[in-house]
Formats: C-alpha cells, sequence, structure tokens
C-alpha cells in the first residue's frame, strides 16, 4: 500500500511540476535547435555540393549517412561550445528543479535557473569525479576486451565471435557503465541539493550504503530512467534520419524531447521521496 501511494505521489503533478518539465523542454530546444540549423548550413556547404549526394534519396541509406556524419566533423568545434553551454545550463536547471520540487522546502516558482547557479561549483566537481571514474572503466574495459581479442587470435575463433560478439558486449558493457555513472552523479546532485551539503566527502559512502538498502528504488529504477531517456533522444535522432523533413518530423522530435523532460521530473521525484524517508541524510558532511 505505501509502494502504490509512493507512485501516486509520484506521478501527480504538483505546483511546480509543469514548470519544470517545460522548461527542460525549452532547454531541449535551445540545445538542439541552434546546432541542427547551424549543421544543415554546414553540410549544405559540404554534402550538398559532393557529385554523390546531388540524386541521393531520402531517407539515407547507411552508407550516405556515414558519409554525412564524417562531414559532420568540420563543425564539431561550433557544436562542442554549444554542448558545453547547454551542460553548464543543464546542471543549474537540476539544481533549480530540485529546489523546486521538493516538498520540504518554499521556494517561489518563478526561481528553477535563479536558484540553481548557488550549487553549479559543487556539481561540477560532482561531474569531475565522473569523469575521472568513466576514465578509469574506459581503461578497465580497453584492457580486458583487448586481452579477449588477443586470445581471439590465438586461438582461431570465428569472425562471429572475435568481432561481432565482442564489440557487441563491449557495447553493451560501456553503457552500463556510463549509465552507472550517470546514476550516482544524478544522486549525488540530488543529496547535495536536498541537504544544502556544501563538503562532498561523505557522498560516495552515503551513495553505497542507499544503493544497499534500496537496490531497486534508488538504483535500478533511476537507471532505467536515464536508459529510457537516452533511447528516446536517440529515436528522435533517427526519426531525423529517416524522415524527409518537413512540419511532421519537428512535431515528432517536439513530442519526444517532452516525453524525455516529463521523465526528468519523474526522476528527481522519485529520488526526493526516497532520500526524504532515510535516515542517512542525517549524516553530516
Amino acid at each position: 500500500m505505501a509502494l502504490a501511494q509512493s507512485v501516486v505521489n509520484i506521478i501527480r503533478p504538483t505546483a511546480g511540476t509543469w514548470r519544470v518539465v517545460l522548461s527542460r523542454w525549452a532547454l531541449y530546444i535551445v540545445a538542439m535547435l541552434p546546432g541542427l540549423l547551424a549543421m544543415r548550413r554546414h553540410l549544405e556547404q559540404t554534402v550538398g555540393l559532393r557529385p554523390w549526394f546531388q540524386d541521393v534519396e531520402m531517407p539515407l541509406d547507411m552508407l550516405s549517412f556515414k558519409f554525412v556524419a564524417a562531414e559532420l566533423l568540420g563543425g564539431m568545434s561550433l557544436l562542442m561550445l554549444g554542448a558545453f553551454f547547454v551542460w553548464v545550463l543543464q546542471l543549474v536547471w537540476l539544481a533549480g528543479a530540485l529546489q523546486l520540487l521538493d516538498t520540504s522546502k518554499n521556494y517561489l516558482p518563478g526561481k528553477i535557473f535563479a536558484n540553481g547557479w548557488s550549487y553549479l561549483g559543487r556539481f561540477v566537481r560532482v561531474a569531475v569525479f565522473s569523469i575521472l571514474a568513466i576514465i578509469a572503466l574506459h581503461l578497465a574495459l580497453k584492457f580486458v576486451f583487448g586481452s579477449l581479442a588477443a586470445r581471439a587470435e590465438l586461438d582461431d575463433w570465428t569472425v562471429q565471435k572475435s568481432f561481432f560478439d565482442l564489440n557487441l558486449w563491449r557495447a553493451v558493457l560501456t553503457f552500463t557503465a556510463l549509465t552507472l555513472v550517470g546514476t550516482f552523479a544524478f544522486w549525488a546532485r540530488v543529496i547535495t541539493v536536498a541537504d544544502s551539503r556544501r563538503k562532498l566527502r561523505r557522498l560516495p559512502l552515503l551513495l553505497l550504503r542507499l544503493f544497499v538498502r534500496r537496490p531497486v528504488s534508488a538504483l535500478i529504477f533511476q537507471f532505467a530512467a536515464i536508459a529510457v531517456v537516452l533511447c528516446v533522444q536517440a529515436v528522435a535522432l533517427w526519426s531525423w534520419r529517416q524522415s524527409g523533413g518537413g512540419i511532421a518530423w519537428l512535431v515528432l522530435w517536439a513530442m519526444l524531447l517532452l516525453v524525455a523532460s516529463w521523465i526528468w521530473q519523474l526522476r528527481i521525484r522519485a529520488a526526493l521521496i526516497i532520500w526524504q524517508r532515510e535516515d542517512l541524510r542525517l549524516v553530516r558532511d
């Protein structure tokens, strides 16, 4: 009964739910639309002038799609600059959304971004630790699969087993590792804001204890939510590839981003409800 009530509390919109969802949706649009427009102009001046592209049909076949993706490298600096700016805004948004949706605090609804700036430095520190963890996991996976590739050559494995299967498992484990790191980083930021923590040294131990206590709601649910959001964004990109453009694709793209935004606020509210019931939050910095 308590579980059902918690699910209802998470799904039922609160006073700040739609502000959080729409602000996240607007952030997605701001993040992606300028980049798409810039890339479209860049591709028109590069791919659009290539002889092999003159008579290509939509949707693009995989070979043509790879050629187009290769041409994107020419405008990568613009994309990287825009991605960094949006990444900073995303951290500020998350801090503000956590405060707005926290029922134990009383913040003005219109202050999502304004309230988030004070946590930017602490969130960047979490990001630095996450990057170090990603590098360590990448090196570990590289070592393991490098050893397996050497063994495959010595033991004369089949092409299916030595190339396709190894690459598939490497991709699956890499995605799992990155998503786990993302889950840890998300929870670290939730706890930082929920408890107004200034020091982060106890967060790793708190997170491990939380995941041991609540492996399903704290770890598996958040892991699945991140995976779903990434899949939704991948569907948006695939829809762009499969579409010849036009209003229909723009509407679909906008709706998928709205779904991703809704899932984001569900993640935040679920995490806040879980953490508010934990005695772990009484542990000082």
